[in-house]
């Protein structure tokens, strides 16, 4: 069965539809993050809160469309 080659163009959107997902996710985890060091002293699920922010901008970043 043969495959149909895709438009380069789609790929452009796949990526772009991507990248503001990352932006998105990204501001809410550090919005997230922000409000809870303002709203709780800051302590060890502070400086946790940041480790999982910075592991998931990674990861989503590693992850391509």
């Amino acid at each position: 069965m043969a495959r149909t080659a895709r438009h380069p163009r789609d790929r452009s959107r796949a990526v772009d539809h991507h990248n503001r997902q990352v932006a998105g996710v990204t501001g809410a985890l550090l919005l997230a993050v922000c409000l809870y060091s303002v709203t709780v002293e800051p302590n060890a699920w502070l400086w946790f809160g940041w480790a999982v922010l910075l592991l998931v901008c990674v990861a989503l970043f590693a992850v391509r469309p």
